[in-house]
């Protein structure tokens, strides 16, 4: 039986350990993954276009008070590509 000293008299640190075994559990639960669904992360493509359809996109864009990152995802959703509405939020305002 070991004992050790710490100011508060003696301690049976096998006690405690038999104590620890039978109310606490050895290792960790694993972190309930309820209704945690991870979103996909998105991807990045680069797409070159002409100046003036940049250009008509920012506008188009900004007139909607969207990011272009929207405007685009709304059109391909119309165009019948499954694109979700939270696929569309502004990630920057959540």
């Amino acid at each position: 039986m070991s004992k050790i000293k710490k100011g508060l008299g003696d301690i049976d640190t096998s006690a405690l350990g038999d104590f620890a075994a039978e109310n606490f559990p050895k290792t960790q639960p694993a972190k309930s993954k309820l209704n945690k669904e991870k979103p996909e992360k998105d991807v990045t493509i680069t797409l070159r276009i002409p100046p003036r359809i940049a250009k008509d996109l920012r506008i188009k864009a900004a007139t909607a008070d969207k990011t272009q990152r929207e405007f685009i995802l709304e059109g391909l959703k119309k165009m019948g590509i499954d694109v979700k509405d939270e696929d569309i939020a502004d990630r920057r305002k959540s």
